[in-house]
């Protein structure tokens, strides 16, 4: 994708709306936000950063911490995913 991207995030019971910028992991952008999300290894293979897209498309790098059914069903490395579409929506499961 080469816009931003609108992204709503649901993060213990707060919502932030923020943009995430081409270049930029959902992670990257919510801690430039000043949002305080969990994460760990930000290489893909703790998860401790997994969440739910609920609307919207991610890509994401490289996720050797979620199977590919949990992948189909909308769950996401944060610290791995970049927008695909112009907008998201995304809640924080951990």
């Amino acid at each position: 994708m080469s816009q931003t991207a609108q992204i709503k995030l649901k993060n213990n019971g707060e919502n932030h709306e923020f943009e995430i910028q081409p270049d930029e992991t959902v992670l990257e952008a919510a801690l430039r936000e000043g949002i305080d999300l969990s994460y760990g290894c930000m290489a893909g293979t703790c998860n401790a950063c997994q969440a739910t897209v609920t609307k919207g498309t991610v890509e994401m790098e490289y996720c050797d911490a979620l199977s590919d059914d949990e992948v189909q069903s909308g769950e996401i490395l944060t610290c791995q995913a970049r927008a695909t579409s112009s907008e998201l929506e995304i809640e924080v499961s951990i």
